[in-house]
């Protein structure tokens, strides 16, 4: 079948115009995307951007089978389009998750960047119920990726951003959490609970001046103070929304208790902590460690887990601790196996 390339304009592309991949397999026959699509034509040493679908028109099958005879696997958008891809690819996270054509990779890249998309719109609008549910249908959606999918761990766990962002984290924790979730043996509502909670834990933090959240000095005591109610605040937020179960506020309200009691807003100690905020508090740290950040490089596994073990001892709960380590050293799967009645919920 003939390939036929529609050129934008004269054919020539401006210097100040920049393009980014998305794969082919991301795209779903008989749908507006709604940015264009370009194909990437190399002649004379020179690349060219030529507009294969306008953002408009619908991208018929027998098109996007075109492109499978042809071997192109990927696409180009504008960079400043991505935002709108990634909201389209969102609507479709579903049907690209159970799509035998789309590889765990792409899956993983595709669920981690729809992930920080929806993270940024619900710190820019925090008492929003529309990015609450987004978020609680990505956290589904991720859910039925990780219980499918064998290789699921390898591929969220090589998305994970090693340079710290607020959303950047928190997008870090959600996954860190649901594939933890997954070894320790928690069923669909659960994991579903949990993990809506650790997308949502740091919200608070957008009332909080950003000076001080990036400050790169040590805050403090009245600055500390302040970052301290980001979890009252964050919890409030989220209430006010109306859109999460009871069991969601847990991570929110407990991800920096402490087991021997230093942590706050309350101060609980032991048992009084639920094994949610017992985790969070545990994925929570390791991802600030690991991660850079203004005051700090990151450190490595290894490093980051004996700081935690040397220097906040008492912090966090043993057992959780453990099978923590465990986990990141056993691919995700050891406790898993064992379970076989974990079933995806949807919300």
């Amino acid at each position: 079948m003939k390939l036929i390339l529609v050129e934008t304009g004269n054919g020539e592309r401006s210097v100040s115009v920049e393009y980014i991949p998305v794969t082919l397999n991301a795209i779903r026959a008989d749908t507006i995307v709604g940015c264009d699509l370009y194909l990437q034509n190399c002649i004379n040493n020179g690349i060219r951007y030529v507009l294969y679908c306008s953002g408009t028109s619908i991208v018929k099958s027998d098109k996007i089978e075109e492109l499978h005879e042809h071997q192109i696997k990927k696409l180009f958008i504008r960079k400043e389009d991505k935002k709108i891809y990634l909201k389209y690819v969102e609507s479709s996270l579903k049907h690209i998750i159970n799509d035998d054509r789309v590889n765990i990779k792409e899956k993983a890249q595709i669920v981690y960047d729809v992930a920080k998309n929806i993270v940024v719109d619900l710190f820019e609008d925090p008492r929003s119920g529309e990015q609450v549910e987004r978020s609680k249908d990505w956290v589904s959606n991720t859910i039925d990726f990780i219980i499918k999918s064998k290789d699921s761990f390898s591929g969220m766990m090589s998305m994970i951003s090693y340079d710290y962002y607020t959303y950047t984290h928190s997008v870090n924790v959600a996954v860190l959490g649901l594939l933890f979730a997954k070894y320790l043996g928690f069923d669909g509502s659960e994991m579903q609970s949990f993990g809506t909670g650790m997308l949502l834990h740091d919200v608070g933090k957008t009332q909080i001046d950003p000076d001080i959240i990036n400050k790169k000095e040590r805050l403090n005591d009245e600055e500390f103070a302040k970052v301290k109610m980001h979890v009252d605040l964050g919890a409030d937020i989220i209430k006010q929304t109306g859109c999460v179960d009871s069991a969601s506020f847990i991570p929110i309200m407990q991800h920096h208790e402490r087991d021997n009691g230093k942590g706050y807003p309350n101060g609980l100690r032991g048992d009084a902590i639920h094994k949610y905020g017992k985790i969070a508090g545990i994925i929570d740290t390791y991802d600030a460690l690991t991660t850079k950040r203004s005051y700090a490089d990151a450190k490595k596994p290894f490093s980051a887990l004996k700081i935690m073990y040397d220097e906040m001892k008492g912090g966090f709960d043993e057992k959780y601790f453990k099978d923590f380590i465990l986990f990141l050293g056993s691919g995700g799967e050891r406790q898993y196996q064992k379970r076989k009645n974990i079933i995806p919920v949807s919300v």
